[in-house]
C-alpha cells in the first residue's frame, strides 16, 4: 500500500499548499473550506456598532482586534483571519474556540456539516 501526500501545511503559518491536478478536495482542504464558509456567513450576519451610534457590517480588522483584547494569549493577525477566510490556511484550537465565544456558536460549529443550533 503506498500512501501518497497530497497536501502540506506550512507548520509555522497553517497555509495549505494543494496538488492543482486533483478535482477532489484533501482532508485539509475541505477541512479549512468548511472553516472558511462558516466563519464567512457568520462575519456576513454580524453588525458592529461604530462610535457615532450607527452600525456597519464587521470587518476582519475589527475581528482581530477584538480577539487581540478579549483573547490575548491566542495569537491572530488581520492577515491571518484573511487566510482563514479565504480557505488558504487551517486555524488553530485556540482560534476556533475564540472564534467560537465571540460568534457565540459552539467550535463543532467550525468543523462539522451541522449548521448551527
Amino acid at each position: 500500500m503506498t500512501i501518497g501526500v497530497m497536501a502540506e501545511r506550512d507548520a509555522d503559518s497553517g497555509d495549505i499548499e494543494g496538488r492543482e491536478d486533483s478535482d477532489v478536495p484533501t482532508p485539509r482542504q475541505a477541512a479549512a473550506e468548511l472553516f472558511s464558509s462558516r466563519l464567512s456567513e457568520l462575519i456576513a450576519e454580524s453588525m458592529v456598532s461604530t462610535e457615532d451610534g450607527s452600525t456597519r457590517s464587521l470587518t476582519l480588522y475589527a475581528l482581530a482586534q477584538h480577539l487581540e483584547l478579549a483573547y490575548p494569549d491566542v495569537p491572530v493577525s488581520q492577515s491571518g483571519l484573511y487566510r482563514l477566510i479565504h480557505g488558504d490556511a487551517i486555524p488553530r484550537l485556540d482560534l476556533i474556540i475564540a472564534l467560537a465565544r465571540v460568534f457565540d456558536v459552539p467550535p463543532e460549529y467550525f468543523v462539522t456539516g451541522d449548521k448551527k443550533p
